[in-house]
């Protein structure tokens, strides 16, 4: 029997049991494996033809699983991976997703628990790294040219007769109304309606319309936010597991993406704004005279993705944002690669009345500034459903349909820093980074056994717990662990004996002062409760600190340092006492080896 309440050995196990359980799936290692996925519409082969093309290419397949995201293949090595993949993107559709991953190896029923591995950072895993700099005084412009066009609507419906509308700055517009008395009225009435625009009377009529700071800076942060939910949405198209993405300041965002080996194809799907837009081409101009930069007011020169030069008429008839669907296809007439757009009953009802309207007329549809086709409106179309073509391959349309699907990013996005971390580097790095742990656990293990005795068994024991806590409470999380995180694990293995340090030295204090073992134990663990709080929260305010205002591996560390920092206080203070009454019981003690 022992003298410690039950309740105490109840918590214990209650901390201790799950930990174990929820740690246990990353002892058991990952699989290769390859992913195959498909957009709605396209016939994937059965999996039996798939796994015959396999085993005729003598490539080894230990397991197919299948679910609603599609099927995946598991293979005893990256060498059989690499080859599966290769074999399977040559054998199926063109539009058909053929993704490398890393599926753990852990048993069917501590899946069916929600015991998860903990997620690998970009630097043990491998992948890609991209800082991406949006360019929100895109943003700001692109405001002001709607301001401006909504200012003339505005003027017109309220017959207050204007001169011109232009932009004089890079947030200002400048207005000329036919007199000054007219001016002075104008600028009540936009007021009302432009409350982001701040007015001021230049004389002559002439009112100059300033965006205000805190709406440039609201149009700034909120495109910020979207470009991050846009990228996102197209991560989650490309397939990527666990991905990263934070903003970084006022104007960047970073991007990890682990496990991703084709960097080109990766940056090209993120970067894209995507902005797709028509307008009616402008047909009676001389394309020799527009060249040389006679352009009639109201049109600008474009050119398409062949550099064929067009005169489009500068307003946008349609945009991208009234679209619900895209997807990548083959022209059964022409066998070219084309995209399918679907509207939504706004786009449907605006693009019915604008093909009606222009019968016979060219109406180009441009991406990112670039006409991708201008052809001719054979007739109206109703069913709000069109096709963009003049891509090269099926690939690229590919890359354009998941674009519109997850939407147009708000402002061009550029690449400021890239790196790319390979899977071996990543490797080597999961290996050194568990040889400290296990030389740094060994080293402590040995010091705490040879001068602490028996108790010092009870401090070990202390951090392996402890270990196992922070692995469990990052599995559960969903968090990810990085080489900064693997720091903080080593670190803590010495601050986790730390605690039990302080409980057996004052221990050891109250045996010199000629106490029974007993009373020792007793006041040791009493006396030594507040030291060992002081000092665990001076620790935990920094790794709070560090994890509020820190990014990416600071973050890493401080999440990893504040778990171990709870559990040692609880391994000190509640479980080695509990390890301590249960070895020793009711019986008396006459020494201890401590």
């Amino acid at each position: 029997m022992t003298r410690y309440p039950w309740w105490k050995y109840l918590i214990i196990l209650a901390v201790v049991l799950p930990s174990f359980l929820y740690a246990l799936p990353n002892f058991f290692g990952w699989h290769a494996a390859v992913e195959v996925r498909a957009p709605v519409g396209t016939q994937l082969p059965p999996v039996a033809t798939m796994q015959d093309w396999l085993s005729a290419a003598r490539i080894p397949v230990t397991k197919v699983a299948s679910d609603a995201a599609g099927i995946t293949f598991f293979f005893p090595n990256d060498n059989a991976q690499g080859l599966a993949e290769t074999l399977l993107q040559n054998r199926l559709p063109r539009n058909a997703q053929v993704i490398l991953s890393q599926k753990s190896a852990e048993p069917a029923w501590l899946a069916a628990l929600g015991a998860r591995p903990v997620n690998l950072g970009l630097d043990l895993r491998g992948g890609v790294y991209l800082l991406l700099k949006v360019d929100t005084d895109a943003v700001i412009k692109h405001a002001l040219e709607e301001d401006r066009n909504r200012l003339r609507s505005f003027l017109r419906r309220k017959d207050l007769q204007y001169l011109n509308v232009e932009q004089t700055g890079p947030t200002t517009l400048s207005i000329q109304m036919a007199s000054e008395q007219l001016a002075r009225e104008a600028q009540g009435r936009i007021a009302e309606e432009f409350p982001d625009l701040a007015l001021t009377p230049k004389g002559q009529g002439v009112l100059q319309a300033q965006l205000t700071p805190a709406a440039a800076q609201k149009m700034q942060d909120d495109a910020l936010q979207q470009a991050i939910v846009v990228i996102r949405n197209r991560i989650d198209e490309l397939g990527v597991a666990e991905p990263q993405i934070q903003r970084q300041g006022k104007e960047h965002i970073a991007v990890q993406l682990p496990g991703v080996q084709d960097t080109q194809r990766a940056k090209e799907i993120i970067g894209s704004t995507a902005q797709l837009e028509f307008k009616m081409v402008a047909e009676r101009v001389d394309m020799a005279a527009a060249l040389k930069g006679q352009i009639p007011p109201g049109d600008a020169l474009y050119y398409g993705v062949d550099g064929t030069p067009y005169v489009l008429h500068q307003e946008t008839v349609l945009t991208g944002r009234y679209l619900n669907g895209a997807s990548a296809g083959i022209d059964n007439n022409t066998g070219q690669a084309i995209v399918n757009i679907s509207f939504d009953s706004v786009g449907t009802r605006i693009f019915g009345d604008l093909t009606s309207k222009h019968v016979g007329q060219r109406m180009a549809i441009l991406l990112d500034n670039k006409v991708v086709t201008a052809p001719v409106i054979r007739e109206a179309i109703t069913g709000g459903r069109a096709q963009i073509d003049g891509f090269s391959s099926l690939k690229d349309a590919s890359n354009v349909a998941i674009e519109l699907r997850a939407g147009a990013l708000p402002a061009p996005v550029h690449v400021s820093e890239e790196r790319t971390v390979g899977p071996t580097l990543g490797q080597d790095s999961i290996h050194d980074g568990v040889m400290a742990v296990i030389f740094g656990m060994l080293f402590v293990v040995l010091f705490m056994t040879l001068y602490y005795r028996a108790f010092g068994l009870i401090a070990d024991l202390a951090i392996l717990v402890n270990i196992l806590f922070i692995l469990a409470v990052l599995s559960i999380m969903g968090g990810t662990l990085t080489l900064p995180g693997i720091a903080g694990i080593v670190l803590k293995i010495g601050l986790a004996v730390d605690a039990n340090v302080l409980v057996f030295e004052r221990i050891r204090e109250e045996l010199r002062h000629g106490m029974s073992p007993r009373a020792s134990i007793d006041a040791g663990f009493k006396r030594a409760f507040a030291t060992i709080v002081d000092s665990n929260i001076t620790v935990l305010i920094a790794a709070l600190t560090l994890f509020q205002f820190g990014t990416g591996a600071i973050k890493g560390f401080a999440l990893v340092l504040t778990i171990g920092v709870l559990v040692s206080m609880f391994t000190a203070t509640l479980m080695s006492r509990g390890i301590v009454e249960f070895a020793l019981g009711k019986r008396r003690v006459q020494k201890l080896w401590i």
